[in-house]
């Protein structure tokens, strides 16, 4: 996919201000939020047998800066954003890794009340790892309108592909086009309720399988996915300043790869609660279960089966607290079991975090 595809974003920031009268804006360049953690991980390398675990100790640094008011029209909210976010493990270089993530957004609001964003990402991944380095560009465009009652409809590609020219490597490679549409509705001021629909196409750099007589089969083309997802989300505001939220997908995959066809559902409850001044307290329960038709063996590839996987379900426990108007603790824990049957990627990890942003 050409990045010339991505550049309707400039076009229509241009148009739109066409009729937008201008007014004088200088433009401002600030600080992002700068976050320093040190983690301690009992599974670094994610291993299936305990006495195969690695431990290690991973220091990350997340920090960047910003410009706003690029296209200085008034009505016309423009930024380019650039991050930087490193991580370093002690234990193994190979899951050492630092990233660069370059972001250009407009929002405007007309006077009908309709809000129109658009975005455009790009991101370069380097590990020390070969297999992991990457590029990632993505694109979208929403509009929003409503006020208690909130309606968005958004459309988004992607193309993401690996520096990495070995085969295996190269046919992880993929494009994607996603429509959303999204139905948000206040009930109250301490309850409210969303639902969601998105369709996306994705298409890798690979060759389908199909299965004959039990055994797996290549197939002429390229691999080709059609998923369908469901949300349904419930929030609602308790005394003592904390709120609950509820998030539910139903997912469906089809693919003209047998192996990668698959159906489930998606989970996730956070409790966010603030007890007393400058405290929160987040928690956060997730879980995926997802139904494959297939499996892989060693000797074998992948076979027919009905199998019930979970993947990556675990917990999730946060404490900030606010020193400052600028400076915040954070102290974490994870746990985090995966079990996905599909690629033999069986795993146990605890993840402990303390450390600190600094907001600007």
């Amino acid at each position: 996919m050409s990045k010339k595809k991505y550049i309707f974003i400039f076009i229509l920031s241009l148009i739109i201000s066409a009729n937008i009268p201008k007014v004088a804006y200088s433009i401002q360049v600030y600080p992002q939020n700068t976050s320093a953690t040190f983690e301690y991980d009992d599974n670094v390398t994610r291993q299936a047998i305990p006495k195969d675990y690695q431990y290690g100790v991973i220091w990350r640094l997340y920090t960047g800066f910003g410009i706003k008011d690029l296209i200085p029209v008034k009505g016309l909210d423009t930024k380019a954003e650039y991050n930087l976010g490193m991580r370093d493990v002690n234990t193994s270089n190979d899951e050492d890794y630092n990233s660069h993530t370059a972001l250009l957004s407009t929002n405007v609001e007309f006077e009908t009340g309709t809000f129109l964003s658009l975005e455009e990402i790009f991101k370069i991944w380097n590990s020390q790892s070969d297999l992991y380095n990457f590029y990632d560009n993505s694109a979208k465009i929403s509009v929003e309108h409503g006020e208690k009652t909130i309606t968005s409809l958004s459309y988004m590609t992607e193309q993401k592909w690996f520096q990495n020219k070995k085969p295996e490597v190269q046919a992880r490679n993929f494009y994607l086009h996603q429509l959303g549409l999204d139905i948000n509705h206040s009930i109250s001021d301490s309850f409210g309720v969303s639902l969601g629909y998105t369709y996306q196409y994705s298409a890798y750099n690979r060759s389908p399988i199909d299965f004959k007589s039990g055994k797996p089969i290549v197939l002429v083309g390229v691999q080709k996915d059609h998923q369908n997802v469901i949300s349904l989300k419930f929030w609602v505001l308790l005394m003592n300043n904390t709120q609950i939220e509820l998030i539910n997908q139903l997912v469906n995959s089809n693919s003209n790869s047998r192996v990668f066809n698959f159906g489930g559902n998606r989970t996730r409850i956070t409790v966010l609660s603030s007890p007393i001044h400058n405290l929160t307290l987040e928690f956060v329960y997730r879980i995926v279960a997802y139904k494959f038709n297939a499996y892989q063996t060693p000797t074998m590839g992948y076979e027919l089966s009905e199998i019930r996987t979970d993947d990556q379900s675990g917990i999730e426990f946060g404490i900030n607290y606010k020193i400052s108007n600028q400076i915040l603790l954070q102290v974490g824990y994870e746990h985090i079991e995966n079990t996905v049957f599909l690629t033999r990627d069986f795993y146990k990890k605890n993840t402990y975090s303390t450390g600190l942003k600094i907001k600007f």
